[in-house]
Formats: structure tokens, C-alpha cells, sequence
């Protein structure tokens, strides 16, 4: 019996498409459906440029979270520690808990603590685990997992009072360990793994469906209805794609937005050595898995990099492909910048 994983990888490619990675060609309008792939030579050029630009990035992000220093973060004391204006909410059961809150926007002004907050899945949080998601006192929790990681992972467990939002996002989402292990080795081969995950990325911009569920997020948040928090499997590649988006279209420096992005390989780092112990098991090299269990600033470089072919601009992406005006990107700054 194939054994199974305990955690699905984000990336939702199935293995045929993996081992030949197409890229997304930009359309005309945001209305037209995407066209026909490129050269396999023009995709291996922008991830050449894109893995050359996250090294400068990855250092940076290393020197930041080397300075940070855990300590208690007042008015979260049985929950969360503050670092270096990272609040990280400790939830047990749950992984990559953290509120978006600290960072600093133009003119001044930073992102308030105590309205958005991200996670990993939530389907395995304790009765202490959810004790502690109530003293957020969130209003809505937003589930970009599939249907079939739903299925097999379960339900959010939830406070009392709070709205589970399902948001699907790439829904034929696959295990590790589910994939038959000669499949899973040449996915891995080459470092193709890296480009899987990059693809992925220019999915979460390129395909209408995913851009509606993050434009949902972005409403809700708006609304102002209480404090929302979203989250994916992992909590870092749907939902580091999503907070990438809230903080860039706050005003938050690229630099800030990668740190906040490249935290999730410390919050996960336990789990994820847990996680490749596991696959050593089953012949599988570490070192070729680990691209899918973390985040890379080339990932996120792509996102951008498909904003860009797509639209031109980000405030383009924000109007034409997510449909978000200026009167909601005007009420996200008011009730989430002080």
C-alpha cells in the first residue's frame, strides 16, 4: 500500500506536466484565457534570471531573521512572540501561525497588529490550539486548500463564531509519498523541482480562478467585519503569494514583502526535517525534495515576473486581474495602515 505523506505539496501540477514545465504566455486582456506555451529555452532563461536575483534576496532575508530575537509580545502573551516586528502565534497543532502585522508602508505609516493574520492548515489544531485562535478573535477563516486536500487532510478547527471560507486554489494537488517513486525521481532529477514550484507560482497570477480567491481575501479584509486569517497546506506558497499581494498593495517595500515571504522556512523547519526523514526512507534524496517543501525568492520572483507579462504594472494586476478598485484598495490602507 502506498504509504502516505502528512503534508501536500502546494504545487498543483500533476506529475506529467512537472517533468515538462511549459511557460504561461501573457494575454492581450485580462479577460482572454491564457495562450499557447512558449519555448522550453525561454522558460529556462527566466528562471536562470529569476534563481540569480533570489540570491541577493535569500542573503538579506537570512541577515534579518538572524537579528530577530524571540521574546513575548505584549498582549499576546500566552500566544505569540515578537520578533524584530514579526508576531508569531504559537497555536499547537498548527504550523507558520503569524500575524501580518508590523511592517512599515510608505510615509511612515506600518501595518496595524491584530487584523490579518497567516498560517498553515488548521485541520489538526488541539483544544489548546484552539483556545488560542480565539483570543484573536477572528471573524473568518479563509481555506485556499483543494477539495481533495480538505478530503484528506480534514476541516479547520475552529473557535466558536468563526466563518470557514472555502477558496480553493489549484485543485489537483498531489503527496509526496502518493506519487509512484519512479515518477517522483525524475520530477526530482535536474533540479526540476525548483521550476515546478516557479510554474506554480505564475499559476497562482495567470489562471482566473486562483486570482478570484485572492481578490475574495482582499475584499473580506476590507469589509471590516473583524479580524480574517487565511491560510493553505503549508502555509507558505498560496498563502505567501497572498500576503506578497496585501503588503505590496499596502505600500510595503519589496524587501519586507520577501522577508515576510522567506519566514516560512523557519517556522517550518521542524516539520520539514520531520517530513524528509521520512521520504529518506523511500530512496528519496533530501536534498532534491526540499525546493517543494520550502520557499525560494525565485518563486516569488516569478509571481512578480507573471504580474509584469500579464499587466505591465502591479496596480494594473490589482484592478484588471483581480478586479479590485480604488475605493477597496482605499479601505484596505484605512483599516489596515496607522
Amino acid at each position: 500500500m502506498t504509504p502516505k505523506s502528512p503534508r501536500l505539496v502546494t504545487a498543483a501540477l500533476t506529475g506529467t506536466l512537472a517533468l515538462a514545465p511549459p511557460t504561461l504566455a501573457a494575454p492581450a486582456s485580462a479577460a482572454e484565457t491564457p495562450a499557447k506555451a512558449t519555448t522550453a529555452a525561454a522558460a529556462s532563461a527566466s528562471r536562470a534570471s529569476a534563481s540569480r536575483a533570489s540570491t541577493a534576496r535569500a542573503s538579506t532575508a537570512r541577515a534579518s531573521t538572524a537579528r530577530a530575537a524571540g521574546v513575548r509580545a505584549a498582549g499576546v502573551r500566552a500566544a505569540g512572540v515578537r520578533a524584530a516586528g514579526v508576531r508569531v502565534i504559537r497555536v499547537n497543532g498548527a504550523n507558520n501561525v503569524r500575524d501580518l502585522g508590523g511592517y512599515t508602508a510608505g510615509n511612515g505609516r506600518h501595518v496595524r497588529y491584530g487584523l490579518v493574520y497567516r498560517s498553515a492548515s488548521l485541520s489538526k489544531v488541539t483544544p489548546a490550539g484552539v483556545a488560542a485562535l480565539g483570543r484573536l478573535r477572528l471573524s473568518a477563516a479563509v481555506d485556499f486548500r483543494s477539495q481533495g486536500e480538505v478530503s484528506g487532510d480534514g476541516t479547520d478547527r475552529l473557535p466558536k463564531g468563526v466563518t470557514p471560507v472555502a477558496a480553493p486554489i489549484n485543485p489537483a494537488s498531489t503527496t509526496l509519498l502518493s506519487l509512484p517513486a519512479d515518477l517522483l525521481k525524475a520530477l526530482l532529477a535536474e533540479n526540476k523541482a525548483a521550476g515546478f514550484m516557479e510554474l506554480s507560482y505564475r499559476g497562482f497570477i495567470h489562471d482566473p480562478a486562483s486570482r478570484k480567491q485572492f481578490a475574495g481575501a482582499l475584499r473580506r479584509i476590507a469589509a471590516g467585519k473583524g479580524a480574517v486569517l487565511y491560510h493553505c497546506t503549508a502555509g507558505k506558497d498560496r498563502t505567501g503569494t497572498m500576503s506578497a499581494i496585501l503588503l505590496t498593495t499596502l505600500g510595503v517595500n519589496k524587501k519586507q514583502v520577501y522577508a515576510d515571504y522567506l519566514r516560512s522556512n523557519r517556522e517550518l523547519a521542524a516539520s520539514n526535517a520531520a517530513q524528509l526523514a521520512k521520504l529518506k526512507k523511500y530512496g528519496i534524496d533530501p536534498a532534491l525534495v526540499s525546493p517543494l517543501l520550502t520557499v525560494q525568492a525565485s518563486y516569488l520572483d516569478a509571481a512578480f515576473d507573471q504580474i509584469k507579462r500579464d499587466y505591465g504594472t502591479f496596480d494594473a494586476f490589482l484592478g484588471k486581474g483581480l478586479g479590485i478598485d480604488a475605493a477597496t484598495k482605499a479601505k484596505l490602507r484605512h483599516r489596515l495602515l496607522k
